[in-house]
């Protein structure tokens, strides 16, 4: 959730700022897959770090299987992953409950899960008749910032609008002092860690739901409902469930980070999770019996704590 920005003076966590930053940009596709990646000096001077920074960055992301180098070629970023199949005959992407529209037919790569960035799925559920979104994180930066894309893309005339769209959002209650993250290092509460959780994912809920709205407003989704509700716990994963057939699991890491709390500027260490770009495994309902029971699992998870843990938020 937190990055790590430029300006500590902790130098410790930089690199992971540095990395994080990348992450955002391979996940919202600024460098896409099979791209290469600018030189260690060229990354240095953007971001105002050293080369060896830079190299730890680059280390922490080749270990999360997000980049591979090759000698005397460069860093790039991994391939793109497997797509979905078209429905034969049909242009929907596997939206809906109605069969008479057909139902889609998911392509079965292979039998291993490659890890995944979201953009490209959420692409493929936007392009359902009618899409959800039933989404558990911590902040959901990622989806608003990949939704408000969709949005883009839909006013722009370069995808076609749904009928509907239903989103779900599970967040973690900033006011609850039980949180395991964001929580000072030394394991004690402190108020002001919380509302600046509360301001991140009150932004971020706030963002996706004026995008989704938009689309309402201007006429090009006739039916939108976006919900939000809190739990008092954090999530130890993320979890995206898209239109009922594809989970997106992917794992915060918890994490040291230094962050700047009013009133005094104090700058405080606090353990925190380290999710925006993380990233995703998929699951698809159709593909074999093992993802098809991981995406049932996931959707009665999600139902059963939206029903039974989760209360409506207030903002």
């Amino acid at each position: 959730m937190t990055s790590h920005g430029p300006g500590s003076r902790d130098a410790t966590y930089r690199y992971r700022w540095v990395a994080d930053e990348l992450r955002k940009k391979i996940n919202s596709g600024a460098h896409g897959p099979g791209e290469r990646l600018p030189t260690q000096g060229e990354l240095a001077s953007e971001y105002g770090v050293s080369r060896a920074t830079v190299i730890q960055a680059l280390d922490l992301l080749r270990e999360r299987g997000l980049i591979v180098t090759r000698q005397g070629s460069g860093t790039f970023v991994k391939g793109r992953p497997p797509t979905a199949a078209r429905p034969a005959g049909g242009e929907d992407a596997g939206g809906g409950d109605g069969a008479a529209d057909g139902e889609e037919l998911w392509a079965v790569v292979s039998e291993r899960v490659p890890p995944v960035v979201l953009s490209p799925y959420l692409e493929e559920a936007f392009a359902a008749r009618d899409v959800t979104l039933d989404v558990y994180s911590m902040t959901t930066e990622s989806l608003a910032t990949r939704v408000t894309d969709q949005k883009a893309r839909i006013v722009a005339g370069r995808s076609r609008p749904p009928r509907s769209i239903r989103a779900r959002l599970i967040l973690p209650d900033a006011r609850s002092p039980h949180l395991s993250i964001p929580r000072r290092t030394d394991g004690t509460d402190d108020p002001r860690v919380r509302d600046r959780l509360r301001g991140i994912l009150q932004a971020h809920a706030t963002m996706l739901r004026e995008a989704l709205y938009e689309l309402r407003n201007r006429g090009f989704v006739p039916k939108v409902s976006v919900e939000v509700r809190l739990v008092q716990t954090a999530p130890q994963l993320k979890l995206y469930i898209l239109n009922r057939r594809l989970a997106l699991q992917g794992f915060y890491i918890p994490e040291e980070g230094t962050i700047t709390l009013p009133p005094d500027n104090e700058e405080v260490t606090i353990l925190d999770a380290y999710g925006t770009g993380a990233t995703l495994f998929p699951f698809r309902a159709t593909a074999d019996p093992t993802q098809a029971g991981i995406v049932h699992d996931a959707q009665e998870f999600f139902d059963q704590t939206w029903k039974n843990k989760a209360k409506k938020a207030d903002f």
